[in-house]
C-alpha cells in the first residue's frame, strides 16, 4: 500500500513540475475579469482585478455575463500570446490631432467561437462626449465627404483605409479612416 502511495506522490509531483515548467515557458499571465455591471448607458462594464484593463460592452455583445467574463480571461491570455488576427484598423482625427485609433482584432476561442474584439491603441480622446455624439450622428446619417483611400503598414501588413471628413456644428473637422488588409480585398 505504502509504496502505491509513493509512486502516485511522484506522479503528481512531476505533474506539478511539468504544468509549472509549461506555464513558465509559455509566460502568460492571466488576469481575473470582474463585472462591475452596468453603466447609465445599460453597458456591460468589466474590469480586471488591477482596473489596468476595463471592458465596455452592449447588450448584443453581453448574453451571459459569467461566460462573457471567463471569454474576457481567455482573449487576455491569447493577446498577450499573440494569438489573434488584425482585421480592421479606424482612426479619427479632430483638427488634425489623433483622437483615437482601434485595432479590431479576432480571437479564436478553444471552444471554436470567434470573437472581434476592438481595442483602443492610442489618442488623445480629447474631443468630448458631446461632440462625439454629434459625430456618431453624423456618420450614422450617411457617409461623410469622401477623401479618397490610402495605404499604411500596420503590424506587418498593408492595409487599405479609406477616409471620410465629418463637420461638426462648431466647426471641428473629423476625418475617420477605416483599413482593411489589402489582400483580402
Amino acid at each position: 500500500m505504502s509504496v502505491r502511495i509513493k509512486n502516485w506522490k511522484v506522479a503528481a509531483v512531476i505533474a506539478v513540475v511539468l504544468s509549472v515548467g509549461a506555464i513558465s515557458v509559455v509566460g502568460v499571465t492571466i488576469g481575473r475579469y470582474i463585472y462591475l455591471g452596468k453603466n447609465d448607458d445599460g453597458a456591460h462594464i468589466f474590469h480586471t482585478e488591477d482596473w489596468e484593463t476595463v471592458v465596455t460592452l452592449d447588450d448584443s455583445q453581453v448574453t451571459d455575463v459569467e461566460q462573457t467574463r471567463q471569454d474576457l480571461e481567455e482573449i487576455e491570455g491569447l493577446r498577450q500570446q499573440d494569438k489573434r488576427e488584425l482585421l480592421k484598423v479606424k482612426i479619427m482625427t479632430a483638427d488634425g490631432t489623433l483622437e483615437m485609433r482601434v485595432h479590431v482584432y479576432k480571437y479564436e476561442l478553444s471552444d471554436g467561437r470567434t470573437i472581434d474584439m476592438p481595442e483602443g491603441i492610442e489618442g488623445e480622446y480629447a474631443l468630448g462626449e458631446e461632440r462625439f455624439q454629434e459625430w456618431r450622428q453624423l456618420e450614422k446619417a450617411g457617409p461623410g465627404e469622401d477623401l479618397g483611400t490610402y495605404e499604411e503598414t500596420v503590424e506587418g501588413r498593408v492595409f487599405s483605409f479609406e477616409r471620410e471628413k465629418y463637420v461638426l456644428n462648431d466647426g471641428t473637422e473629423i476625418i475617420w479612416s477605416v483599413g482593411t488588409p489589402k489582400d483580402e480585398q
